[in-house]
């Protein structure tokens, strides 16, 4: 995957910030986050290739709900969040 950036809407220069509105043809709310992906995009694959990627998926899918199954949904949302704070904290 390409490069990503996630900031605050508060934390933008106010040209980049003025950028991303007209974009989304909105105003931010200050206590928005602003997530921004460059990739080079590639064909997808087809066929049989298609096919086995996406049992592939459904199998990690299955796998890692397995591996939560007895974890209440508070603690998976607490883990979850703890791990986005971690990134966007490494991020700045």
């Amino acid at each position: 995957m390409g490069d990503i950036a996630i900031r605050k809407a508060n934390d933008l220069p106010s040209d980049a910030r003025r950028a991303v509105e007209r974009i989304l043809g909105r105003s931010l709310k200050p206590n928005e986050e602003v997530s921004i992906m460059a990739f080079a995009p590639h064909e997808a694959p087809a066929g049989e290739a298609r096919h086995a990627l996406a049992r592939q998926l459904e199998d990690r899918v299955t796998r890692t709900a397995a591996r939560v199954r007895d974890v209440p949904d508070d603690e998976q949302e607490a883990a979850i969040n703890e791990a986005l704070n971690h990134v966007r904290s490494n991020q700045k």
